[in-house]
Order: structure tokens, then C-alpha cells, then sequence
């Protein structure tokens, strides 16, 4: 990973990447960072807004808020931090949401392919959401979320002064569905979810002259079996797959719904993650999950989470290990969110 998406290396081309943006393509909260980064299907809450907004319908609270840090991601720069702020209000058969997300990506040094150093630069990137889902069935709820991300330049040194530049506005939308139903299985009351979300459709990002890449498009699929055990505690199974619809490789002046055709041609690879959570007394969560995304990225980890919650308030934390010889750009990161909802 050379830098951040909003840094544009003016020196010779190096490879093809297929997306800028480099926040629309990280977990930035805790509780689904701690099961693996799954969360298109698992039961709403403050932060559904990253993953699926079309969950809000079906929220037990009518309005909930949340804030979530990542104060350490020291695999890809000094001094890179990320915040994430969300919130949604839930009326009797709709939902609005919105969010926020800051990345400081720090200092960053910058490298010809010979090798050769031309300086260094710190930047950050930022997106702001706004989602409407309402529901379509007894069981059934679909969602959309609009989008403005961009890129800002702070400061830069040597040689990289004259040819980093900020990139062009972006906005994008998602388009997303959830099902959830409660059902009898083994004698036992359990609730089954399935969701899907489709992300980042929207405009290319210009970086400077012609050159031009797309946003980190995505296609998430996943379910989650959710067994109550009994009153005090509870079990859920989490599991999604993941598909980059952006090439491999960019081609100039091909359209949105080329590239995502392209996607499928250059194969791309399907990225899967599993996740548990246990929760006792809905006071006290313990979480682990798997990341596999070996043959499309070339990195695997494993991720640890806990949670508690005190009436309104919920305190979540993550770690990620990775298990790969090549190591995660987020291993050994921390991730915290704190929420409150109002019941």
C-alpha cells in the first residue's frame, strides 16, 4: 500500500491500483471489527450505517448515536488515527441515518519504482453519509445511502511538494436490504437475519491531469443465526462474502457498470469473514472473528472484540492479529466505539 487514496505519486507509475478513498474501505468501529469484519447482517445498532443502513428499521431503540477511534494504525503510517461518528432516529416504519468519518493518514514517505525518496507528505481523507430505509414487509426493510467523501492535503516536504495533489470531490450511493424473522430451531427460540448491501456506486475520483481511478466499490452478502440460549445469554454466528466490483486493473474512459463487469472478468476474488458473539444478560459481549481475503489482497487475519453495556450506554473494543506471512496494513490495531441509545 503506497499511501492513502488521496495521494496521487507524480513520479513514475507504479501499479494499477483499481480505487482511491482508502476510509470507504475499512471497518472503522469495534464491535464488527472484533467478529471479523462482518456486519451486513447482524443486529442493528448505532453503527449499521457502514454496513447496512436498511437494519435501522428494525432497531429496538428509536434513536441511537455512536462514536468510534482507531487511534493506532502504525503498519501503514506515523501518526495515522481514524474517527467515525453515526447516528439514526427510527420512526414507525422508516429510519433515517448519518455518519461521519476522519482519517489523518499522518506522514507518509513517498518512493519512485528505482527506489529513490521524494519526500513525504501528510494528508487526510473524510466522508459524510445520509440514509433513508423503510420497510417493505413484516420482515423485510430496504435502505439508500448517499455519500460525500474527499481528500484534503496538509502538508507536504521535498520534491512531493510540487506533485501531490488533492483529488476531486466524490459522491456515491449504497443500495441495501435486510430480512430478519424470528423462528423455532432444536427446541429453542433463534432469529435468522440475512442482508446485502451494494457500495460506493458513484463518480471516479480525478487525481491530477487525466488521470482518473474509482471509488472502492463493493458487493456484501451475508446471514446471521442468532440462538437464545436462554433469558441471560445469547449466541450469534455470523458469516459474509465480500466482492470488489472495481478491475484489477483500471482502463481509462470505461463507464461505472463496465468496471463492475470488469470485476467479475479479471476475477476478483470473493473475500469471506465469520464471526461469533456471545452476549450475557445483554450486558457483557465477548467476540472473535476470521478475515480471509488471502487470494485477493494477500492477507488473513483473526480479530478479538468485547463489549459492555450499562443502561444506555455501550463501551465496544477490537484487536486484529493477523495470520498471514504478509501482514494485515491494520495488524496490531485497536478499535473503540462508545454508544448511547435511547430506549
Amino acid at each position: 500500500m503506497l499511501c492513502a487514496g488521496v495521494v496521487s505519486c507524480f513520479a513514475q507509475e507504479t501499479t494499477n491500483r483499481s480505487s482511491v478513498l482508502f476510509i470507504l474501505d475499512i471497518a472503522p468501529e469495534a464491535r464488527s471489527s472484533g467478529m471479523g469484519d462482518v456486519g451486513v447482517a447482524t443486529a442493528p445498532d448505532a453503527v449499521s450505517q457502514r454496513w447496512n443502513a436498511a437494519k435501522y428499521v428494525f432497531a429496538k431503540q428509536s434513536r441511537g448515536a455512536s462514536l468510534s477511534y482507531t487511534p493506532w494504525l502504525s503498519k501503514i503510517a506515523k501518526g495515522m488515527n481514524m474517527g467515525f461518528l453515526s447516528g439514526y432516529m427510527r420512526f414507525e416504519n422508516s429510519a433515517i441515518g448519518i455518519s461521519a468519518l476522519y482519517l489523518s493518514t499522518g506522514g507518509i514517505d513517498l518512493y519512485t519504482n528505482d527506489g529513490t525518496s521524494v519526500g513525504s507528505i501528510m494528508s487526510g481523507e473524510y466522508a459524510m453519509d445520509v440514509s433513508y430505509s423503510r420497510l417493505l414487509g413484516k420482515y423485510l426493510s430496504g435502505g439508500i445511502t448517499l455519500r460525500y467523501a474527499n481528500g484534503l492535503k496538509v502538508e507536504s516536504t521535498g520534491s512531493a511538494s510540487g506533485g501531490v495533489l488533492r483529488p476531486s470531490p466524490a459522491f456515491a450511493a449504497d443500495v441495501a436490504f435486510f430480512y430478519t424473522k424470528p423462528m423455532d430451531a432444536f427446541g429453542t427460540i433463534t432469529n435468522l437475519s440475512f442482508g446485502t448491501c451494494i457500495s460506493n456506486l458513484g463518480t471516479k475520483v480525478k487525481l491530477s491531469g487525466d488521470k482518473e481511478m474509482f471509488m472502492p466499490m463493493n458487493w456484501r452478502l451475508g446471514s446471521t443465526w442468532t440462538v437464545y440460549l436462554d433469558k441471560d445469554n445469547t449466541l450469534a454466528t455470523s458469516f459474509d462474502i465480500n466482492k470488489s466490483l472495481v478491475p484489477l486493473y483500471y482502463e481509462k474512459n470505461i463507464t461505472m457498470f463496465e468496471a463492475i463487469g470488469k470485476s467479475f472478468d479479471q476475477a476478483r476474488d470473493f473475500v469471506w469473514s465469520a464471526g461469533l458473539e456471545y452476549s450475557f444478560a445483554q450486558a457483557a459481549m465477548l467476540r472473535a472473528g476470521y478475515h480471509n481475503s488471502k487470494n485477493n489482497r494477500g492477507y488473513n487475519y483473526f480479530t478479538l472484540g468485547a463489549g459492555l453495556a450499562y443502561q444506555s450506554f455501550r463501551f465496544d473494543g477490537s484487536y486484529l492479529i493477523t495470520t498471514s506471512n504478509i501482514s494485515s496494513p491494520l495488524s496490531n490495531t485497536f478499535r473503540i466505539t462508545m454508544s448511547y441509545l435511547w430506549r
